[in-house]
């Protein structure tokens, strides 16, 4: 019997499509037990056995890509590592898209299909006002996120995210659930993949007698190259609120910001991804105009658009078929309102309920804080959300994830001894 716990998977792949044309070119797979600590980790690079695609998108270089196994020699242990164990991932319909497209390929059917729990969907519950992207995500936990673009930092990012949300979650969270069902469901073992060859020990059960699983090159520190404008801006669009449905649609469109290309065909499969997911043409050109929208209104937030940004945002609007008039409103002048200022400490009032978050090395223990806190009957979070009323920093003054997400949300900062204030603790 596999050992009960989640199996937190990330993917590279060559586009955005695994139905059409695209393929999976690296896979990272993370085991936490069933209190969400890390266990063990695998990666491995893959041969698409097709056109790499765009290299900036995924990483891997096509010498890499040229030593590397395909799917169908990592599947038998692939699907060791997913056997028994609770899937778990960011945005699960494009991973779950891409795993039963390579399935399909080699004719390997999971049982029930592949579900997963996607860490993406719960922030909606566990993480008000937080946006889709992954780095967002973790801001709010403060969960710091390695360099590199690889498959393997993705999912110790999201591993350590759905820790937090196990960590601080009731017992009645909708993983508990899922652990039970994982156990249920059915894994039809495969025969190991000719052309193995032994390699060294990569995850801690990993057998040498196992086909390799290559790692990808290690980049130079000075490859690490910075993320384009519309990639800053995607990670601080707004949470959406709407059906999930919608909410999947949109997270696409936010890996179509990566490479700033959409080209006609990806619009033609963007429009079939919308037809099967329900979303009628009109909803989709609504989606299209506030994501448009969205975009605009963080861009101006930033301060003033030059012109590299502004071809880059008409852009956007050309490959979403954005009406003329819209993009030239949006581009003309800020959009948004004046931002909410921060509360003072002067201006803050706490009262039974409300949620203070601790955050960094403080003179006293967090723990004692976190008894004093709650014995006066105030309400201590973990992850700094719009229904948190304090966040108390060791340093207010730093720039952190919960410091950075708590001025975009207008929540006072106060130091340790600004809460003793607050609180009238000697």
């Amino acid at each position: 019997m596999p050992e009960r716990g989640y199996a937190v998977i990330s993917l590279k792949t060559t586009g955005l499509f695994p139905y059409q044309r695209d393929r999976v070119v690296e896979v990272a797979v993370v085991h936490l037990d069933e209190g969400g600590h890390l266990t063990a980790r695998w990666e491995t690079v893959v041969n698409p056995e097709s056109n790499v695609g765009g290299t900036a998108n995924h990483g891997v270089s096509t010498a890499e890509l040229l030593r590397a196994p395909t799917f169908e020699q990592i599947a038998p242990r692939l699907v060791d590592l997913l056997r028994g164990r609770v899937l778990v991932t960011h945005n699960a319909q494009f991973v779950t898209g891409f795993l039963m497209s390579e399935f399909e390929r080699i004719s390997y059917a999971p049982g029930r299909g592949l579900e997963a729990v996607c860490t993406m969907h719960l922030a909606r519950s566990y993480l008000p006002g937080a946006g889709r992207l992954l780095s967002d995500c973790c801001a709010a936990y403060d969960i710091e996120i390695e360099p590199g673009s690889g498959a393997l930092v993705q999912a110790v990012a999201c591993a350590s995210l759905l820790a937090a949300y196990v960590h601080g979650s009731p017992s009645d969270a909708p993983w508990i659930d899922a652990l039970d069902r994982a156990e249920l469901n059915f894994w039809p073992d495969m025969a190991p993949a000719a052309a193995a060859v032994d390699g060294p020990r990569l995850g801690a059960d990993l057998r040498v007698t196992e086909p390799v699983w290559v790692h990808r090159d290690p980049a130079p520190a000075d490859a690490l190259v910075r993320q384009n404008f519309l990639a800053r801006m995607a990670v601080k669009l707004p949470d959406y609120t709407g059906p999930e449905e919608h909410l999947d649609y949109l997270a696409l469109l936010d890996l179509c910001l990566l490479d700033r290309v959409l080209s006609a065909r990806d619009t033609r499969e963007l429009r079939v991804l919308a037809e099967f997911s329900g979303i009628s043409a009109i909803d989709c050109a609504a989606l299209h105009c506030s994501y448009f929208e969205d975009l605009v209104r963080v861009a101006w937030s930033d301060g003033a658009l030059n012109i590299a940004d502004s071809t880059d945002l008409i852009a956007v609007a050309r490959m979403l078929d954005v009406a003329p008039k819209v993009v030239a409103t949006a581009l003309a002048a800020p959009t948004v309102a004046p931002g909410t200022s921060a509360t003072t400490i002067d201006e803050v009032l706490l009262e039974q309920g409300d949620i203070v978050v601790l955050t960094g090395d403080m003179a006293r223990a967090r723990a004692d804080w976190g008894k004093e806190l709650v014995a006066r009957g105030l309400s201590l979070g973990t992850a700094v959300t719009l229904r948190t009323r304090l966040l108390v920093a060791a340093n207010p003054e730093s720039f952190t994830g919960k410091t950075g997400k708590a001025r975009d949300y207008g929540i006072p900062i106060v130091s340790e001894f600004g809460l003793r204030s607050l609180i009238g603790v000697r």
